[in-house]
């Protein structure tokens, strides 16, 4: 059963940098944000979610938030919720504007932990330049 989706869109300009698009849905919860970065910003995450869980207390963050004033953060969180080791991905995501602009989400997606090493895998051999767009998707049984 489908649980939720995390769509990742890079667009690299011509020095190397990256825009990113990342849009997150669960149901009828969807949000969307956009961060900067390079080509291997989601490598590290992707080696971590392979390797994840060392035990039931793992837990391994990607965390794009910034300081700037009007500029989309990110938070994504893989962990295990329970000593059975089922496992979730808390996403937490905010547009950063003050008040009463702001625009804060926070969820999570139940996953299988062989789904979040698999979103891992996507992350880790992603070559943004030949490939502008992964799509991820949680499975539970």
């Amino acid at each position: 059963m489908k649980q939720g989706t995390i769509r990742i869109s890079a667009s690299v300009d011509y020095d190397g940098d990256c825009t990113f698009d990342v849009l997150i849905s669960k149901g009828t919860i969807e949000t969307h944000i956009h961060f900067y970065g390079d080509v291997d910003t989601w490598k590290s995450f992707g080696k971590q979610l392979i390797d994840f869980p060392q035990d039931i207390s793992d837990y391994v963050v990607f965390d794009a938030r910034t300081t700037g004033f009007y500029i989309d953060s990110l938070l994504l969180k893989a962990y295990c919720y329970d000593a059975q080791g089922h496992a979730a991905i808390k996403i937490l995501t905010d547009n950063n504007y003050p008040d009463p602009d702001q625009c804060r989400l926070d969820f999570a997606i139940l996953t299988e932990v062989a789904s979040i090493n698999q979103l891992g895998l996507l992350l880790l051999n992603w070559q943004v330049e030949n490939n502008s767009e992964i799509i991820w998707q949680a499975q539970i049984s």
